[in-house]
């Protein structure tokens, strides 16, 4: 696929993401520290992000459908705005109220900006282009997520308050570019369809579209199993008997991740092409729950690398056909509704942690009990994943009959 076939827009949201999120990378595995160092407990540390996570929960059900009702740009420009807001004020601010005040903002221009831009770039890509578009998406915000704490480590910028302003510039410019590229290369949104849906319409299509209530309800179960990467495993590692120097094996497992994810996307992507994309969302969650039952059996640090390949794979299956399972369930008119539905997802983000952490301290860190448990839990992701299968054929076989 040659650059110049992209759309401007599509080249804008791309570029964006990517220096978005390396800028966020700046500061957001450093936050937790930040926060600490204001002398806030662990615990308090933790209802900051959870606030988070919440109000991003409960503004899926209305910001995709905000940007069909409304337009991308304007959606699109107010989750930019947010952003600068949230960052700005998280550099301002000291007091526990205003932490919370800006983290239900950042929840919030996320619920905004994320299914906005994804829906803007399945409207300005041709659809057999789709796949590749949305994979290069991944493949940038993996990139910002591998190099973005590294360069806040050279650029000494983890824990300072200048890290902030610099997401904050960063998303001005955003902005600025987005805004230029609107009014430069004006385009029909929802493939030209003028309908204006009701805020009410994810309830509505969660209510009667069950091929996409069995994949959220799949995902929900998938990500319960891919956040124990960043919250109980690292935990696992630090206070496992049989690991020294915890930290230093983690952030060599996070190497293994990163490289994993760019070696594998695409062949992982013309295989999700060829099976379809509910197929890798089933065949992932597969493997992801045997890399969490591999880690497990990990008595010697070897078997946890095996253990970190066989997990990122099943990820990449997951996660490089999402979006491309969204824009193919989704009509033209709302798929701002369904990529934000997408975001209920995060439910399983907002619990998984929980579950983990309440089992490591049930089971007094024993690997096989927490992750076989975990990895049983994931794995009845693959139940919805085959309904959802099940029913897609059945409403193509429906639609083949009353188009013969």
């Amino acid at each position: 696929m040659n650059i110049r076939h992209i759309h401007p827009l599509t080249l804008g949201v791309l570029f964006g993401t990517f220096f978005a999120r390396l800028s966020t990378f700046f500061v957001m595995p450093f936050f937790a520290i930040y926060l600490a160092t204001l002398g806030f407990s662990a615990s308090v540390i933790g209802t900051v992000f959870a606030i988070s996570a919440l109000s991003g929960l409960f503004m899926s059900f209305f910001g995709g459908t905000l940007s069909d009702r409304y337009g991308r740009k304007q959606l699109m420009l107010i989750g930019i705005a947010l952003n600068a807001i949230t960052f700005t004020g998280f550099a301002l601010v000291s007091e526990l109220f205003w932490f919370y005040i800006f983290s239900v903002l950042m929840g919030v221009s996320r619920s905004f900006l994320e299914p906005a831009s994804r829906a803007l770039i399945s409207d300005t890509t041709q659809p057999d282009q789709r796949v590749i578009v949305y994979n290069v998406r991944y493949f940038l915000i993996n990139i910002a997520a591998a190099i973005g704490p590294l360069l806040a480590v050279v650029l000494s910028l983890t824990g300072a308050k200048s890290a902030f302003f610099v997401v904050t510039g960063v998303y001005v410019l955003y902005g600025l570019v987005i805004s230029t590229l609107f009014r430069k290369y004006p385009f029909e949104e929802g493939d030209g369809v003028k309908v204006r849906p009701r805020l009410t319409e994810t309830f509505r299509v969660l209510q009667q579209d069950k091929t996409f209530r069995f994949v959220i309800i799949g995902m929900i179960f998938a990500i319960i199993g891919y956040s124990q990467f960043n919250a109980t495993l690292p935990q696992f590692i630090a206070f496992h008997d049989g690991f020294s120097d915890g930290s230093r094996l983690f952030a060599y497992l996070l190497t293994v991740n990163a490289i994993t994810v760019l070696v594998v996307q695409y062949p992982i992507m013309r295989f999700g092409i060829r099976v379809s994309p509910i197929k890798s969302l089933f065949f992932g969650v597969g493997t992801l729950s045997t890399g969490l039952l591999l880690i497990g059996f990990a008595t010697e640090t070897w078997v946890l690398f095996i253990a970190m390949v066989i997990f990122t794979i099943g990820e990449v299956l997951m996660f490089t056909m999402t979006d491309v399972l969204t824009d193919e369930l989704a009509p033209a008119h709302l798929r701002g509704t369904y990529f934000g539905a997408m975001g209920l997802t995060a439910l399983g983000q907002t619990i998984g942690p929980v579950i983990g952490g309440l089992l490591l301290d049930g089971f007094d860190n024993a690997a096989l009990p927490v992750f076989g448990s975990l990895a049983v839990l994931t794995a009845c992701g693959a139940f919805f994943f085959a309904g959802a299968l099940k029913e897609r054929k059945a409403s193509l076989a429906l639609l083949e009959e009353k188009v013969g």
